[in-house]
């Protein structure tokens, strides 16, 4: 039986725009969070870096597009 997950591998850049993104992400929901009780939360964790992989595997790759489209995606609003 084959896997249902997708493995994808992504080169040195990308790899560091996804981490880079992935804190920057972090930074505006702790900023925007009075209880940050979320961030020990797997299933959001879970949920931003499947975002994040999505986003770099249709083709972005920049840290800032990565950040703003998950925000985005998140119904945050246009990020600071």
């Amino acid at each position: 039986m084959a896997s249902q997950n997708k493995i994808s591998h992504y080169d040195e850049e990308t790899l560091a725009a996804l981490e880079q993104a992935l804190l920057d992400v972090w930074q505006v929901l702790k900023a925007r969070s009075p209880n940050p009780s979320w961030s020990g939360d797997p299933e959001l964790k879970a949920a931003l870096a499947r975002r994040l992989m999505d986003l770099a595997s249709s083709g972005v790759k920049d840290p800032h597009e990565l950040r703003n489209r998950t925000l985005q995606s998140l119904l945050l609003g246009e990020p600071h």
